[in-house]
């Protein structure tokens, strides 16, 4: 976990670090998905025979943007569905990518900050510290530690006393995820173990304690909540949310006409091996 310090020159040099590259939060959110639906709407529709085939609605130049915009979907539900007990806000670093998302997590097991990266289709490997992709090393790690530093003291500040946090990093859609050694202060997660992980975690938190985040979180303009989410977002999550259904009834359509075609091939093949028999037995 993470908290402001009261000295000591190596955490010292941690959070002037994080103070230097981690810029205050946005109120940015969901940009995958909005940039996702933004190019889709000028793509046309599909016809009505393809879809009666079952053909994917997301063009093929498309489908990275729809994955990465589903992974962005998947940790918010993750975070939704955490319960009453539960306060979630929203925020993105101003100079990252629309893959970073970032969240802040408060409830009876704590406070987390959750750094958010996608990585769809590839293979991770972690040891300790060490992150790669592919072979290739990533900072995702020492990000997730700067940035709960980062919300140390954006929450200190507000509450007027100490706060300690602890990082989470979640990998999206990895297609393996190797963790040859955890790393010391950084549980990594995915979107799936998200949410059971944060409720199965001891309570460390009163009652009073989470009633001051509650009043003060009244006041933060920037500190967006998962739950009640503005007009505009809420659009967003539901114009997704029908390009979802739809791939999914693509999806379900294509299996039903492959599904079909192999029962075809068996009642075929019966009937021939059947013919052939009979007419062997009558030669």
């Amino acid at each position: 976990m993470f908290s402001i310090p009261h000295g000591g020159e190596g955490v010292d040099a941690l959070l002037n670090d994080a103070l230097d590259q981690a810029p205050p939060f946005t109120k940015d959110c969901l940009a995958a998905v909005r940039d996702f639906l933004e190019v889709y709407r000028s793509h046309p529709r599909q016809s009505t025979l393809v879809r009666l085939f079952g053909r994917n609605p997301i063009p093929e130049e498309l489908r990275a943007a729809f994955q990465r915009a589903c992974g962005e979907v998947s940790v918010s539900d993750a975070l939704t569905q955490l319960g009453p007990g539960w306060m979630v806000f929203r925020a993105m670093p101003a100079d990252r990518g629309p893959e970073d998302l970032e969240y802040i997590a408060i409830g009876p097991a704590g406070i987390y900050s959750i750094a958010v990266r996608q990585h769809p289709g590839r293979a991770l490997w972690i040891n300790g510290g060490i992150l790669l992709v592919e072979g290739e090393r990533m900072p995702h790690i020492r990000e997730a530690e700067f940035e709960a530093v980062r919300a140390s003291q954006l929450l200190s500040e507000v509450i007027g006393s100490r706060v300690e946090v602890t990082p989470c990093l979640v990998i999206v859609e990895p297609r393996s995820l190797t963790v040859a050694k955890p790393p010391r202060r950084v549980a990594v997660l995915t979107p799936r173990d998200l949410r059971p992980w944060l409720r199965d975690m001891p309570r460390v938190l009163s009652t009073d304690k989470l009633d001051a985040f509650r009043a003060a979180a009244i006041d933060q303009e920037s500190w967006q909540d998962v739950r009640t989410p503005p007009a505009e977002v809420a659009g967003l999550l539901e114009k997704f949310r029908k390009v979802q259904s739809e791939v999914s009834q693509a999806r379900h359509v294509k299996l039903t006409w492959v599904t079909g075609a192999l029962v075809l091939f068996w009642l075929v093949s019966i009937v021939g091996i059947g013919g052939f028999t009979t007419s062997l037995l009558f030669r």
